[in-house]
């Protein structure tokens, strides 16, 4: 229960930042209709802590439960070689993100020139990004996934099961980041191909983490990404080239 209440903890945290995120982002028009239906826009933030804690909590509680069937219930050991993975995904990561971002997917879709830093969307990413996804998608929906692959298979030990379970849970994790993105750059083939590869690899590296290493490490990974991401990648190929 200590991994649900942490989740729970987690997620109001992380569910008040983005509400604090939506409401900065508000035109006057969702504003006024906003008011009008809840009487309030800083009910967004409450909402946005709710939703996030209770699918934190739902995803702790399955990963708890189906971790130890699966081995994937490793403990937090601190490890040179398991920091060193996670820096590396981290940094792996962050190359593949940012680098298409600029040379491919900027022009295409009529992104700023300049990378515009914000403490707000950053603590967002850390938080929400970087714990809150690890909990849903890793802990909670690829360790269940890999529970019932192995059930399938009647063997949760075959490499191909762990294999099959990060891909399925990168292509979901992957494929929830479209409804953001296209509200924000419309629907089209290279919004959708932008959101799905530079969601989908990352994805590929954290459930690795996960699973050779255990949440902590896959978590440190995510949160590395964004690190590297918006303070030194993103302000140098935007900002400077």
């Amino acid at each position: 229960m200590k991994k649900v209440f942490a989740a729970l903890v987690l997620g109001l945290a992380a569910g008040a930042v983005l509400g604090l995120q939506q409401t900065m982002t508000l035109t006057p028009d969702q504003e006024a209709m906003i008011v009008a239906q809840l009487g309030s826009k800083q009910v967004l933030v409450l909402l946005a802590m709710l939703q996030t804690a209770a699918w934190a909590s739902v995803a702790a509680l399955a990963g708890a439960w189906a971790s130890p069937k699966v081995n994937l219930n490793k403990p937090f050991v601190v490890s040179r070689r398991s920091i060193a993975a996670a820096a590396g995904i981290g940094l792996l990561s962050a190359g593949l993100i940012a680098i298409p971002e600029k040379l491919i997917f900027a022009e295409a879709l009529g992104l700023p020139d300049r990378f515009e830093f914000s403490w707000l969307y950053f603590l967002g990413s850390v938080l929400y990004g970087g714990v809150i996804e690890e909990i849903l998608l890793r802990f909670g929906l690829m360790t269940v996934i890999v529970w019932l692959l192995g059930r399938l298979m009647k063997s949760a030990d075959r490499s191909g099961v762990y294999i099959a379970g990060i891909i399925i849970a990168a292509f979901v994790f992957a494929a929830g980041h479209l409804p953001a993105a296209v509200q924000l750059f419309g629907f089209s083939a290279v919004t959708v191909t932008r959101t799905m590869l530079l969601n989908f690899l990352p994805g590929i590296g954290f459930g690795y983490l996960y699973w050779k290493h255990g949440l902590a490490y896959a978590m440190l990974g995510h949160i590395s990404t964004h690190v590297i991401n918006q303070l030194i990648l993103l302000p140098v190929l935007f900002n400077v080239m």
